[in-house]
């Protein structure tokens, strides 16, 4: 499904019903004069063409806020629309889930139009009302057109469940008619389209035994919307009708059938658990009640949409709540190319577009052929506009195509176009002869744009014209093309999870290649939707988190994703308090980020979480002071008296200990991590497990211990399970670690071996985490970024942003990227050439995620796994560790030993983006149980410099010997006209 585009779409106004109209309805407006004038011309009219005469007048002065009107006019005269329509399916768009599914049937004129803009399997009720539609057409043709026969024929089409009586009408009606309708009628019947969604009955599958008849039983009701067809696809795969027993059972309970003595309990999985985290974020409480409704057991109403559009869709302090939901349905993606009509928004290989695609590009031609008609439609208010052609055509276009490609904001990835542009082209562009009296272009505005203007927005001004150039000089002379530079497998939907269902959750197969390499392949991971109802794929083996009810959304369960591809084991959460902070006797609501003095701050249910720098005492006095920290937190010092923290990191001194991570004397040891003995030593685990050494850093150890080990399990088959290359410690490769421990190997890293790591080219690294690694690609494999050769022996004082070398006992290795100015990483030595994204976590929230799952802490390295798949840009790859100041570091450094310009930029944005999906709380992070304690991210990007080449330093160096010499003979010729 597509999110619901923020800004101006041309949907028509309410669904029509029956009778004809009531001059009553005119009575209504009478204090609206030109609007009652319009009513009772309308009103006079006895036919529905002379009705529909008068419709564009009544469109005009009679605006959409007047609701008890229009519904009654809707009511006693929905003739009025049906030749405006020229299409019987548009009938059926109200019962289109998404938004711009929805908007796409208003303008539709067939059935193949709205196929290509929709999806079946996505839009279950919309299809089976316009597969009724379909075949109501298909059938009824037979009859002549005024008999009474069409009519009972007809009529069994427009009812949503045709009853006996109904073929009977048709039989008795239609026999001198011939065969054709009664028989088209009667196959009609005997497969009627059901009312109800097929996926409400998903979970009846799972009570089968058999794991074939549960899966194709999930396929058939993802995938199928007809009653028969699914029961056949059930016969071939689960065996004979049983009504008593198991699948069957559940089934006909679920159907209603007359089997059935009690109406069954709303399935409570059956829910969309990713949308129903969105609607928390709502604002007002009529904007909650609706998103409840919308994605929980109790799907939507046919005014659900409606109220919708009214309630939220339609209003700018719901911004928070619509990218929610955009996230979970349409996330950004980078890269944009290929489209044939928006061209302003190719050649964009660095920024974030939600759907950039032919539908899309195509949505935004139609856009525009229906405004040039002078008026553009929104629910309960129509913009009467000038000649878009002649009125700032090329600012249409832009909003036309940003509101159907939908560019994103990179830092809050908000899609909504800017107050300023929307003033200036409607203060121009509306035709104030057709004005609602009172209306107003900052009015208009008031209700599409944000109301702050400052607020993130879209700038028009960013596609007003092409990206240029496509290709750019190489140092080389050559040209070479952007957008080839960069990789996202998944752009294409590998996975096929938007043409055959939920197939997979995509993401880059990093595990095919080693250090240094770039990975270009995609993998699609079987997956766990968040609910029957969601199109949100979980990874399976994950531990994920979701509303328990509708109820109260501030109370969660945490479930696994089974093999089986359910939610299994769910346990209740502690609901959140959602309890504001106070600070100095201010008030800090719960979920708000905000600085005190130099530090980052963020109120997370009643508790404050901020960043621990050591500020210099004088803010105010010295506004840019705040970039130039002179000590470490706390006043440590610098001095390197390493020490090994209970959490299993490593401090450069016990104070720093201390102050990051609220440890107690008792609660760390002098000498690094790794200099311990084995924690495999007094042999951990069971019989028939190996114990291997497996380092690791935890987010909190409250409650929950932070073992230094592994148990692997001992088993014969290791090709059964996953391949996930290692490397031992002799350069040999294995296929898993079991394959490895079964031949008796030790493990040296994670990943395919490395000619450059092999016993010959081994030398010790320092990596920015603190952490001595014996070669570079055991640092690598534990996700760490290399600060410089050599055991650790040093910590960088100053902890913001900076791009100088900190250590003077360290020699920094030379800059692997010229044209790159890097930065250096809070307690690193050495500036790399690596984007980084500071990230505030909850200790309380990670000791939740802990108890849930055995007490087992909620390490750095699973932070790390998880936000890595969110990386997608193959060119890039993520690494990460825990602070001196308490937080996690996340970096995203290209693959490419010497980057582009554009490579280094994708990955400054793919590390923004990584902040501003933390920074909202979007389910695609806070769904897992080991992101949930994510709470605020500040991003440090670096930047680009021009390197000049050789063949310019020589032209340059030459030009500066023809400068010199040119003075020299001026001042001769002087000094010798001087003698003379």
């Amino acid at each position: 499904m597509k999110s619901i585009a923020p800004l101006v779409l041309t949907w028509m106004f309410l669904v029509a019903v029956v009778f004809a109209q009531d001059p009553g309805c005119c009575h209504r407006v009478r204090t609206h004069p030109a609007c009652q004038e319009s009513c009772d011309q309308m009103a006079l009219e006895a036919s529905a063409a002379g009705r529909r005469q008068h419709l564009s007048n009544l469109r005009n002065n009679c605006p959409m806020t007047l609701t008890t009107f229009w519904q009654c006019v809707n009511t006693s005269a929905p003739d009025i629309w049906q030749e405006d329509t020229g299409w019987p399916g548009r009938q059926c768009c109200i019962n289109a889930r998404a938004g711009q599914c929805h908007a796409a049937c208003m303008q539709a004129s067939s059935f193949s139009e709205t196929s290509s803009a929709c999806l079946r399997h996505e839009e279950p009720s919309l299809f089976q009302c316009l597969d009724r539609f379909e075949k109501k057409e298909d059938c009824c043709r037979h009859a002549p057109v005024a008999s009474q026969c069409r009519q009972k024929c007809e009529a069994i089409f427009d009812a949503s469940t045709p009853t006996e009586e109904m073929s009977l009408d048709v039989s008795i009606n239609c026999r001198s008619n011939g065969q054709t309708v009664i028989q088209c009628v009667e196959n009609y019947t005997l497969v009627a389209i059901p009312a109800r969604d097929p996926r409400d009955s998903l979970h009846c599958c799972e009570r089968s035994h058999s794991s074939a008849c549960k899966e194709i039983c999930r396929r058939a009701h993802i995938n199928l919307t007809s009653e028969r067809d699914i029961v056949d696809s059930l016969l071939e795969a689960c065996g004979p009708i049983q009504p008593h027993e198991g699948i069957w059972n559940c089934f006909f309970l679920n159907s209603g059938s007359q089997i059935a003595q009690d109406s069954p309990l709303p399935n409570p999985s059956a829910m969309d658990g990713a949308k129903l985290q969105c609607c928390q974020r709502a604002v007002s409480a009529k904007c909650r009640e609706i998103c409840v409704k919308l994605y929980s057991t109790s799907w939507s109403t046919k005014q659900s949409w409606n109220n919708f559009d009214e309630h939220c869709q339609y209003q700018p302090m719901e911004v928070s709540l619509l990218t929610c939901l955009a996230d979970v349905q349409e996330p950004c993606q980078p890269g944009c190319s290929g489209l044939t009509y928006c061209t302003n928004f190719n050649n964009r290989p660095t920024d974030l577009f939600r759907s950039c695609s032919a539908r899309s590009d195509g949505g935004a031609a139609n856009d525009m052929q229906l405004w040039s008609e002078g008026s553009i439609h929104m629910p309960f208010m129509n913009i009467p506009v000038l000649d878009i052609a002649e009125c700032e055509s090329e600012m249409w276009k832009a909003i036309a195509c940003t509101l159907q490609v939908k560019p994103c904001h990179p830092e809050s990835h908000v899609n909504m176009i800017c107050k300023a542009d929307c003033i200036h082209i409607l203060s121009r562009c509306i035709d104030h002869s057709r004005l609602t009296k009172g209306l107003t272009a900052l009015g208009l505005c008031n209700i599409l744009s944000p109301a702050d203007r400052h607020a993130p927005c879209i700038p028009l001004t960013e596609y007003l014209g092409e990206m240029t150039p496509l290709f750019q000089p190489t140092d080389a002379g050559a040209r070479e093309n952007k957008n080839d530079e960069m990789t996202v497998p998944c752009h294409s939907d590998p996975c096929n999870n938007e043409t055959t269902g939920f197939s997979g959750v995509c993401s880059i197969n990093r595990g095919l290649c080693g250090y240094g390499q770039t990975c270009t392949q995609a993998k699609c991971t079987p997956g766990c939707r968040l609910g029957d109802a969601s199109t949100f794929l979980v990874t399976r083996g994950s531990h994920v988190r979701l509303p328990e009810s509708a109820d109260n959304l501030a109370c969660y369960k945490a479930c696994t994703c089974s093999v089986n591809g359910i939610l299994e084991h769910c346990q209740p959460l502690q609901c959140e308090t959602m309890e504001p902070c106070t600070h100095n006797g201010q008030r800090r609501e719960h979920g708000s980020h905000y600085k005190i003095s130099c530090n980052h701050c963020v109120c997370f249910n009643g508790v404050e979480t901020c960043s621990r720098r050591q500020c210099p005492i004088n803010l105010d006095a010295h506004p840019d002071a705040s970039q130039h920290y002179s000590t470490l937190p706390c006043k440590c010092t610098d001095q390197y008296v390493p020490v090994c923290g209970a959490n299993g990191r490593t401090y450069p001194s016990a104070c720093t200990a201390k102050c990051a991570a609220d440890l107690e004397d008792n609660q760390s040891e002098f000498g690094t991590c790794d200099s311990f003995d084995n924690p495999c030593a007094d042999n951990p685990c069971q019989a028939d497990e190996r114990c291997v050494v497996r380092r690791q850093v935890c987010l909190s150890i409250n409650y929950a211990d932070c073992p230094q080990y592994e148990c692997i399990g001992a088993s014969r088959h290791c090709s059964r399970e996953p391949r996930a290359t290692v490397c031992d410690t002799d350069g040999k490769e294995h296929f898993n670690l079991c394959t490895l421990h079964r031949r008796g190997k030790t493990l040296d890293y994670l990943g395919p071996c490395q000619a450059r790591c092999n016993a010959v080219n081994q030398r010790q690294v320092c990596g920015q985490n603190g952490e001595t690694y014996h070669s570079e690609c055991a640092a690598w494999s534990d996700r760490t970024i290399i600060d410089y050769f050599g055991p650790c022996r040093a910590v960088g004082k100053r902890t913001e942003n900076t791009t100088a070398q900190q250590c003077s006992s360290v020699k920094c290795p030379d800059p692997s990227v010229p044209h790159c100015i890097g930065a250096t990483p809070p307690g690193a030595c050495c500036p790399v050439c690596a984007a980084y994204t500071r990230v505030l976590y909850s200790k309380g929230e990670a000791d939740r995620a802990a108890a849930a799952f055995g007490n087992k802490a909620v390490s750095v390295a699973e932070v790390l796994k998880g936000l890595r798949t969110i990386v997608a840009v193959a060119e890039c790859d993520l690494y990460g560790y825990l602070s001196v100041e308490g937080d996690i570091v996340i970096s995203v450094m290209s693959t490419i030993p010497s980057p582009s310009k554009t490579q280094i930029i994708a990955c400054n944005k793919e590390a923004e983006k990584l902040g501003a999906l933390i920074n909202t709380r979007s389910p695609m992070v806070v769904s897992y149980m080991y992101l949930s304690p994510l709470l605020a991210a500040s991003t440090t990007m670096v930047r680009t410099q021009i390197v000049p080449t050789a063949a310019a330093h020589t032209v340059s160096s030459s030009l500066g010997v023809l400068l010199v010499c040119g003075i020299m003979v001026i001042v001769l010729q002087r000094f010798s006209c001087g003698n003379r």
